[in-house]
This record gives structure tokens, sequence and C-alpha cells, in this order.
């Protein structure tokens, strides 16, 4: 559903025909009324990075439709009363590196926002189980956006693409919770949980759930996102973004083998890994290129939004 009809359909619409088609046409004809395109204000609002074009784009029409599929499919989880007997059913699986089954919650809300599932890791039992899980969220778990993403660029790269990188993550994933589960002290804490009887999703609350989370997400990611642009913007002003192109062009086209530009998309995850994540979306990468690129990026370093959080919890 999400990596089908809305990462491929909608987002083709929305992206092209309502962001690039229809809003940065509009917004840079009235812009240009004022401003100098080729002008460092100009260049900062409406050029390439631009704050009032891409940044737009990027979260009403790109990054809106994926949130709200994914968060969704959640509430829709939620209220059938599925995800606690799925708490129960990975209970034995995620005993193996520390957890019971009460993390799965944390960590299926981290795919959506990993700052918000970094604050429930609160209801875990134990320092022990608090830190791998957030270990586990800050390095290995997408959240929705960047996920949506992902799915967007895996879906039209193939099967086999899929396959890599979910087992490059999962194998991240388990290697993080198993070093941690054999290295702090401390035991895994029973689950006890109860089991509310499954039920058809009530329209009114999946609707009120996914409303608030995808305006939460909003709420959180605008500000970070244009404070991203606008740097973005600035070092590309100043020539500062070529400089860092030229820094990790070892790494992005000698060893990671991908185009120039995709250091321009590891600058943006330092902001948010999503809007770095939508940042490799406009390249022309090969198949190999797209596994590359998104677990690189996957695995890169938290956004500053869950990392602050992160020092404050932990």
């Amino acid at each position: 559903f999400v990596g089908t009809l809305v990462a491929q359909d909608l987002v083709a619409f929305t992206e092209t025909t309502l962001g690039n088609g229809l809003w940065e046409p509009w917004i840079r004809g009235i812009v240009e009324g004022y401003i100098t395109p080729g002008s460092w204000l100009g260049v900062i609002l409406i050029g390439e990075f631009g704050v009032l074009t891409m940044t737009v784009t990027y979260l009403l029409f790109l990054l809106l439709p994926l949130v709200i599929a994914f968060y969704l499919s959640l509430a829709i989880m939620e209220d059938s009363g599925y995800l606690p007997r799925l708490a129960t059913l990975v209970d034995r699986s995620l005993n193996t590196i520390g957890l019971n089954g009460s993390a799965v919650i944390p960590l299926i809300l981290g795919f959506g926002c990993v700052t918000m599932a970094t604050i429930t890791t609160r209801l875990l039992g134990s320092e022990r189980e608090k830190t791998i899980s957030t270990s586990i969220l800050q390095f290995a778990i997408p959240c929705s956006a960047q996920l949506a993403v992902v799915a967007a660029l895996l879906t039209g790269a193939g099967f086999a693409a899929i396959l890599i990188y979910s087992g490059t993550i999962f194998t991240v994933f388990v290697l993080i919770g198993t070093i941690l589960h054999r290295t702090l002290p401390g035991k895994t804490s029973p689950l006890l949980i109860d089991l509310p009887p499954m039920r058809v999703p009530r329209f009114d609350n999946v609707v009120r759930k996914t409303a608030y989370r995808a305006y939460f997400f909003m709420k959180e990611a605008t500000p970070w996102f244009f404070a991203g642009a606008l740097g973005v913007g600035i070092m590309q002003v100043t020539g500062m973004l070529t400089v860092w192109q030229n820094i990790l062009a070892p790494l992005t086209t000698g060893w990671l083998q991908l185009p120039r530009e995709a250091a321009t998309a590891f600058v943006m995850g330092m902001v948010r890994r999503d809007f770095g994540a939508a940042g490799l979306y406009d390249l022309h990468l090969s198949s190999d290129q797209v596994v590359v690129a998104l677990v690189t990026i996957t695995l890169f370093t938290p956004c500053i939004a869950s990392l602050m959080v992160m020092l404050k919890e932990r």
C-alpha cells in the first residue's frame, strides 16, 4: 500500500504535478517580481535548494502523503488490537537481543518518528532495555518519512534491491542488540501485557490518530526542514557546499560509487535523515546505487532532534 499505491502513483502526481508543475512555478513567479533569481537571496529562496521551492515540495507533496499512509496503516493495527498480540508473538525473538515483547511498541513507533519513539522507551522495564532499544532506534530504524522515500526508491529498483537493503538493515539491527545484550549488565525483564479483544477498527479513531500523528510530524519536522534548506542554501551561495562535496568525494564517488551530488544529501541528513533521504529522490541512480545510498543514509548519524532527545533521556 505505502510502497506501491502511495509511493509510486500518488507521490508521482503530488510531487510532479502539484509540486514541480504548479507550486514551484507559481512561487518563483511571485518572488522573481521582487528579487533577482541569481542573487544570493534569490538562490536561498527559490534556487535548487530553495526554502520556498524544494522545501515546500518535499514537505507537502513528497513526504506528507507518505507519512499519512504510514500512520494510517499503524492506526488500523493499533485500533484493531493487533499490536499487543504482536508483542506476544515477537517476545521470544526479542529476548535474544535483550528485550521483551513490549519493546516492539517503541520499535514500531520508531518507523513513524524516532524522536517520539525514543521518548516512549520510558515504558520499558529497565535502564538496560531502554539503552538497547534507544541504540537500535537511533542507528537501525528509519523514520516514516525516510522509510517512505526508501520504499519509493526501492520499488523502482527491483525485488533484489529490496532484499539486499532489508537484509543489511536487519543484520545491523541484530548486531547492535546482540552486542549490547552481551556487554551490558543485567537480565531481560519478563513480558507482562493485557490482550484486548480483536475488533474492527473504528473509523473516527483511525482518522483521529492519523491526523494527530501527521500533524505532530509536520509540526516537529517543518522547522528543521526550513533550517536545513536555509543552511544548505547559504552553503551553496558561499561556496561551502562545493567544498563539502569535494571533501566527501573520496567517500561518495570513490568508495560508495555514488554521484558527487549525493554528498549534498548526506549533508542534509545531518539536519534530518528524512531530509537527506528525500534529497536522493531526485538523483538519477542505478539499482545498485540506490541500495548503497539508502543503506548509507539509513545508518547515518541520527537527526538533530532525535539525538537531543536521546542525550536527554539516556
